[in-house]
């Protein structure tokens, strides 16, 4: 007989879980995970926030370089009113009341209009009337505006209370009203080409443009371009660009007298002959009257609307034509913007043109 042997039985493997010193590993090693993913992230949003910043900084520098180029482009478009003269009345330019807004036809053969442009220093800016601008930065510049408006309205359509002018295309309208300007809807009698209705009207446009220390003053501190228009009986401001920390103009003027003007030598007349910052000051030179400003070189400073952590430019110069700027640590970024314009309306009427050549002969 066999000898029995009975089942020999491996007792199974006790589990065990991490130590704590493996567990702490773990847990150090999440952590820097999580550290490096937060700090990743922190990065990547910080950089978000200053390419928005860039980028808003760049469409409101280039909006208010594009409107202003526009509308300075138009000054002195008085549409249909006699162009062969060269005569313009120097108004306050933040008048409102229908007499002091410059339209002067005394003498019917030499209507007289406001002038297209006129530029005004950081002082003249500065004692303006709060009635007139509002928050003007001190420092800085201005300009006005003056022309008529590109749309033909009828009379009955014309805003209320709102200048608008009105000229005469029939022959046997009175020579003694080269043009009307009224507020008032039946004053304009003028009629239109087959003199058997009332010609439409044009809306006067008077607006000045500035640099104001604040965008919703009372909120904030932002440097801010605004205009201040001519809306019925009172100038009414509108913030148009904000971040704009500086505005600089450069007035081209054209030096050349009419009365010497020699198509064969003149070439450049209707164009710029010097550009300066204002007015020479010079009693009687050409460059001391707004009337002969024929081009303008416009130049911006911008900057973000808000600061960014860490950065300084401290040290950088931003030129603005004859003017230099300094920077001044303040964490905002800053671009330099600049265009020239021609005044068509007003270079147009001074242009030369060439003697014609005369034909050869067979």
């Amino acid at each position: 007989m066999k000898p029995t042997f009975a089942a020999s039985h491996t007792p199974p493997a006790r589990q065990r879980g991490f130590s704590l010193v493996e567990l702490m590993v773990g847990l150090a090693i999440g952590l820097v995970l999580v550290a490096g993913l937060a700090l990743l992230f922190a990065n990547s949003s910080q950089s978000g926030n200053e390419l928005e910043k860039s980028i808003r900084q760049i469409e409101n520098g280039r909006y208010a370089e594009e409107l202003l180029h526009d509308d300075l482009a138009l000054a002195g478009f008085y549409g249909e009113v006699p162009a062969d003269f060269l005569g313009y009345t120097t108004p306050d330019v933040c008048a409102t009341a229908l007499p002091d807004l410059g339209w002067d036809k005394t003498v019917p053969s030499d209507p007289k209009v406001p002038l297209p442009l006129m530029g005004l220093t950081a002082a003249q800016a500065q004692a303006l009337p709060a009635t007139c601008i509002t928050n003007h930065k001190a420092g800085t510049i201005a300009f006005a505006i003056h022309r008529l408006g590109a749309d033909l309205v009828a009379p009955a359509a014309k805003v209320a209370n709102a200048p608008y002018v009105q000229t005469s295309r029939c022959v046997t309208d009175p020579v003694a009203d080269p043009f009307l300007v009224s507020a008032t809807s039946g004053d304009f009698t003028l009629r239109n080409l087959q003199c058997n209705g009332i010609n439409p009207v044009r809306q006067y446009v008077s607006r000045i443009y500035y640099i104001a220390d604040c965008n919703e003053c009372g909120s904030d501190t932002t440097p801010t371009l605004k205009m201040a228009e001519l809306r019925g009986t009172q100038m009414v401001t509108v913030p148009l660009a904000e971040g704009i920390e500086n505005l600089v103009l450069e007035y081209g003027f054209d030096t050349t007298d009419p009365a010497d003007a020699d198509p064969a030598t003149d070439a450049s007349k209707g164009g710029p002959d010097v550009f300066r910052p204002g007015l020479s000051g010079v009693v009687g030179a050409r460059d001391n009257d707004w009337a002969n400003v024929v081009a303008v070189r416009l130049h911006l400073l911008s900057r973000t609307t808000e600061k960014s952590p860490g950065y300084s430019d401290s040290g950088k110069t931003y030129v603005m034509g004859p003017s230099s700027i300094s920077g001044d640590g303040s964490g905002f970024k800053r671009r330099v913007y600049t265009t020239t314009v021609r005044l068509t309306n007003v270079a147009g009427l001074r242009e030369v043109s060439p003697p014609a050549t005369p034909a050869s002969s067979p």
